[in-house]
């Protein structure tokens, strides 16, 4: 199942991928679900690990980091590229990837692109489901992103590094 969401951040490209890619961060915004990471490089080679769960029951989602681009600051018009980060579901229950990718806009704005194509295990019995699941999973991560797009608004704006 392949959901995608986009959203316009008010911020800079290097700013919101920051935060976005600052795993732990996005616990606040994925309900009931927790991330820790088990291998912080700031960059490629990242694992973490997202803990989904309800009364105790759950499941945990690793994942590694297996492409990564920074974005650079400003405008397209000057040579600013995007940030691009892909990841490679690993666990038992969620498997797949999801990426993130930061486009800037301005020097001050972004798109934020995030996107997940997942199946969940056991294959042969929920891809059937595909069709039911896709319209509430594309909800789910729309609110998601919101939630980032909202906080990350809502910092104090950082310093970009020379």
């Amino acid at each position: 199942m392949r959901v995608v969401v986009e959203a316009r951040v008010r911020r800079s490209a290097p700013v919101v991928w920051r935060h976005v890619t600052d795993w732990p961060w996005q616990s606040a915004s994925i309900p009931l679900t927790r991330v820790s990471t088990t291998r912080r490089t700031g960059g490629p080679h990242d694992s973490f690990v997202g803990r989904t769960a309800v009364l105790g029951a759950g499941f945990d989602d690793p994942m590694d980091v297996v492409r990564w681009q920074e974005p650079t600051a400003g405008a397209p018009a000057d040579g600013a590229r995007a940030g691009v980060a892909v990841l490679a579901k690993r666990g038992s229950v969620v498997l797949g990837t999801a990426a993130l990718r930061v486009e800037p806009l301005t020097a001050g704005s972004c798109t934020l692109v995030w996107g997940e194509d997942v199946e969940v295990a056991p294959v042969a019995l929920t891809r059937p489901l595909t069709p039911l699941l896709r319209v509430p999973a594309w909800w789910g991560l729309r609110a998601v992103v919101t939630d980032m797009v909202r906080r990350v608004e809502a910092a104090t704006p950082e310093p970009l590094e020379p």
